[in-house]
């Protein structure tokens, strides 16, 4: 599963981008609770549309995030 995701491609998403372009463009408020390792002290997600959303919204703002540290 792990080689799986590391060979999968960096998501192509506006949050993707500004996030990789910059960190000024995030609101950092709560992303500095993702940098440490898992388990995450947060209660358990609803299971919504809406909530997959966000979710994949945070990863993609996560890895542009990423990216973004990389390269400085």
């Amino acid at each position: 599963y792990l080689i799986n995701l590391a060979r999968a491609d960096l998501p192509d998403t506006y949050l993707f981008q500004q996030a990789s372009q910059s960190t000024d463009n995030l609101d950092k408020s709560d992303l500095t609770q993702w940098d440490i390792d898992p388990p995450y002290h947060t209660p358990r997600p609803l299971d919504t549309p809406a909530e997959a959303c966000w979710t994949e919204n945070l990863v993609q703002v996560i890895h542009g995030r990423q990216f973004q540290m990389e390269k400085e």
